[in-house]
């Protein structure tokens, strides 16, 4: 079974690239893995089309996506519903799936981590059947990334330029909405400025990505209803990786979680691993434990197999 290969040529630190050049190198150094490797360059508008083809060939049994969080998002969703393997470069500004991974964030050195990697099944989760490997959110972080889109991400400094000036704006004028918020017990409601629902919780790192990515479990994110100096505070807090700590954040896992928002008009807006989409008015999120075979570097392989070393021990 080949390893396909594709890129987006629109996305992330590739567009200062040769792409071709780098992607006759990089199947050069895939096929040590012992498959023929090929090499597919797209655009950022044929992406979602050339993932479904090749999650279609029967020939390929592993996808190796480059590209930024929104080509390892949908990558990973080809790779889900088809039962194929995935592969990560990564060539974006924050790189969280490759980070969640341990993956080196150095293209050349993820390669070479590539080819020692090991399989395995890893956890996706999916929002009305729409699968994601971050998160899914609503409120504060979406329009961050509603706001930042309307501005100049043509590089990697012009993208954190436009993050950190879009992040002012919604630090003075954050959103309030009410939301129901059913993770198994019964259904609650509140007055929020930020949801998210990610898959598996996010670890004490900056950025917010998880740092294992096989628990089976969501983890379920509401603030309070903020104003500016708290969502400040708030901010400061994820930016040193201790968003759980925050006083004005709930945090809890669930396997299952189901999201309802009554006041929603139209024209309200979510973001899913980074792209905007339309608000729905119920949102029902399931955890796929397993569910995503992925390319993993030693690292993590390593250190999985000791976490599991260690609870059958604890159990015996």
């Amino acid at each position: 079974m080949r390893i396909t290969m594709i890129l987006n040529q629109d996305g992330g630190t590739i567009r200062g690239m040769d792409a071709r050049e780098f992607g006759d190198t990089a199947c050069s150094i895939l096929s040590a893995r012992g498959p023929e490797c090929v090499l597919r360059l797209v655009s950022g508008k044929d992406l979602v089309k050339t993932l479904d083809e090749v999650a279609a060939d029967t020939g390929t049994g592993t996808i190796v996506a480059g590209g930024g969080d929104g080509t390892i998002s949908a990558a990973a969703g080809a790779c889900f519903r088809s039962g194929k393997t995935l592969g990560v470069i990564p060539l974006g500004t924050m790189n969280l799936f490759a980070r969640s991974l341990g993956l080196p964030l150095d293209p050349a050195e993820a390669l070479e981590a590539l080819v020692a990697a090991e399989e395995r099944p890893l956890d996706i989760a999916t929002a009305n059947g729409r699968p994601y490997v971050h998160q899914f959110s609503v409120g504060l972080h979406a329009r961050l990334v509603q706001q930042r889109s309307k501005l100049d991400t043509s590089t990697r400094l012009r993208k954190i330029a436009s993050t950190v000036q879009t992040l002012g704006r919604v630090i003075l004028d954050p959103p309030r909405f009410g939301v129901e918020i059913d993770t198994g017990s019964g259904r609650t409601r509140q007055v929020v400025s930020a949801v998210s629902v990610s898959n598996n919780l996010f670890g004490e790192t900056p950025l917010s990505y998880a740092s294992v990515l096989d628990e089976g479990v969501l983890g379920v994110y509401r603030s309070r209803a903020l104003e500016s100096g708290k969502v400040l505070r708030m901010t400061l807090h994820a930016a040193f990786g201790k968003l759980q700590q925050d006083p004005d954040m709930s945090v809890e896992a669930a396997n299952r979680v189901t999201l309802n928002f009554p006041n929603a008009r139209g024209g309200s807006k979510a973001a899913i691993d980074g792209e905007i989409i339309p608000l729905e008015r119920e949102i029902e999120c399931i955890c796929h434990p397993g569910a995503l075979r992925t390319l993993v570097p030693q690292s993590y392989a390593a250190n999985a197999r000791a976490a599991a070393s260690s609870q059958k021990l604890a159990s015996a």
